[in-house]
């Protein structure tokens, strides 16, 4: 409104301030918007990029890029121990051998030194030099009984009774094959350089065979010991003998584990390893073969499925799909409240009313609807297995996650991809008793050479 004078009333000055204002706030917002649309463009494309990296079902500590982004942020930081970091030196053996070392003469002129003005220590540790190979006559006695008429033979623990190599040399083969991962060629190299010992890569097989036969005693007691585990960890991964597919199982309790190679992965391998009376607790991947051997083989036992599987599902899924995201935080959040709550060892009745209170959250996200078929699916997959999901809440001893079973694996992963297979059933034997054996002595913080050579007999 403008007055008679000519001049507009305060109102209407206030109108077009407030006009004006609201054109600058809406050009700011829509600076805004654009900036957030190229923000969620540069967002998609990262994502895009990670999803070439990540795989629901890769472990964590083996996801590609977490090794270069610890690199890189460490790498802008000096190098070297932090100040105030108490040092460390390797302390100095005692030495076996005392050596003099003088000087008669001086070097320069030849005038004679006499006694040394002062006595310089060092201690030198060293390898020996290769050396050749010991080779021992067995004069062994064979007798008859004059009482029973028994024929008794004598025998000493560095004679062999097949072949003509002692247990060292078995051994030896078997460590450098199984724990250096070194090929059979190889290690017949390795024993003509180092001991001038001819021997072929055949020869170098049928060592690490021998051994393996003298270890099946041992392999057995580990087999009994897991069948009557209360825990067990479970997992599989793929192997091609003779070109055939074929599955390396390991069932670890943490301390022992068994390795056993078979074609199947179902529920007649878990038969066949565990019997039809396992009560004790297996904790695995989503696989359906341990949900069918609990319900219809040994429905004594109980399963704990692994959580791990589950969150990093949930994460990939919801790095792809928004409808997804509140579920991936909604199963996060339960899980971490679990495992704060088992963390502090309550009593049985506790845990029970804290699993039913975490299977009506369950429930409750299971019963929400999802448009995405991706979503259902994970959805029905954590239904299917909703009895399964919470048996470390009231099993105390009973971890959330697969992790161990996987660890336990993670040696036969790089021996697929150094070799790429086995070839012989007989391979495939070898294979699962001497890494059964490994596998179990390293858990025990045992020294795998003094143990083999106790149990390598000749």
């Amino acid at each position: 409104m403008i007055s008679e004078s000519g001049f507009k009333c305060s109102s209407c000055l206030r109108v077009e301030e407030l006009e004006e204002r609201v054109e600058e706030l809406e050009g700011k917002n829509q600076e805004l918007k654009e900036k957030l649309a190229l923000k969620d463009e540069k967002i998609k494309r990262l994502h895009k990029k990670l999803r070439k990296y990540r795989n629901p079902h890769t472990p964590s500590s083996k996801r590609r890029g977490s090794s270069k982004s610890k690199s890189s942020s460490s790498s802008q930081e000096k190098r070297g121990r932090k100040k105030g970091h108490e040092g460390t030196t390797r302390s100095k053996p005692e030495p076996e051998q005392t050596i003099i070392v003088e000087e008669e003469n001086c070097p320069e002129c030849g005038a004679e030194l006499g006694e040394p003005r002062e006595i310089e220590s060092r201690v030198i540790e060293d390898i020996p030099e290769p050396e050749p190979v010991v080779a021992k006559e067995y004069r062994t006695g064979h007798y008859e009984c004059s009482d029973c008429g028994e024929e008794v033979v004598a025998s000493h623990p560095g004679c062999s009774e097949e072949g003509r190599f002692g247990k060292n040399v078995l051994v030896q083969a078997t460590l450098l094959k199984y724990e250096e991962r070194i090929p059979y060629r190889k290690v017949s190299d390795l024993f003509e350089w180092q001991y001038d010992l001819d021997v072929s890569p055949a020869s170098v097989l049928d060592f690490v065979r021998r051994t393996s036969e003298w270890l099946q005693p041992e392999y057995e007691k580990i087999w009994e010991n897991v069948q009557n585990a209360d825990v067990l960890y479970v997992d599989e991964t793929g192997m091609k003998v003779d070109g055939e597919q074929h599955w390396i199982w390991a069932f670890t309790t943490g301390e022992e584990t068994l390795v056993a190679l078979r074609k199947g992965r179902n529920k007649e391998v878990l038969k066949e390893v565990l019997g039809k009376d396992f009560d004790g607790t297996i904790v695995s991947d989503d696989l359906s073969s341990y949900a069918t051997y609990v319900k219809n083989v040994s429905p004594k036992a109980d399963l704990q499925r692994c959580w791990a599987h589950l969150l990093r599902e949930a994460e990939d899924l919801a790095d792809k799909i928004e409808e997804a995201e509140p579920m991936s935080e909604k199963l996060h959040e339960i899980y971490e409240n679990l495992t704060e709550f088992v963390g502090k060892d309550p009593p049985p009745d506790e845990r029970e009313e804290r699993r039913k209170k975490a299977e009506k959250e369950l429930e409750k996200l299971l019963d929400q609807d999802y448009e995405n078929e991706r979503v259902e699916e994970l959805i029905k997959k954590i239904r299917n297995g909703k009895k399964h999901w919470f048996t470390f809440v009231t099993e105390s001893g009973v971890e959330p996650t697969n992790d161990k079973a996987e660890r336990a694996l993670r040696e036969h992963v790089v021996h697929r991809k150094i070799i790429g297979g086995l070839r012989t059933q007989k391979g495939t034997e070898i294979h699962e008793t001497i890494m059964t054996l490994l596998t179990t002595w390293k858990q025990q913080d045992l020294d795998p050479y003094k143990e083999m050579v106790k149990a390598v007999k000749c």
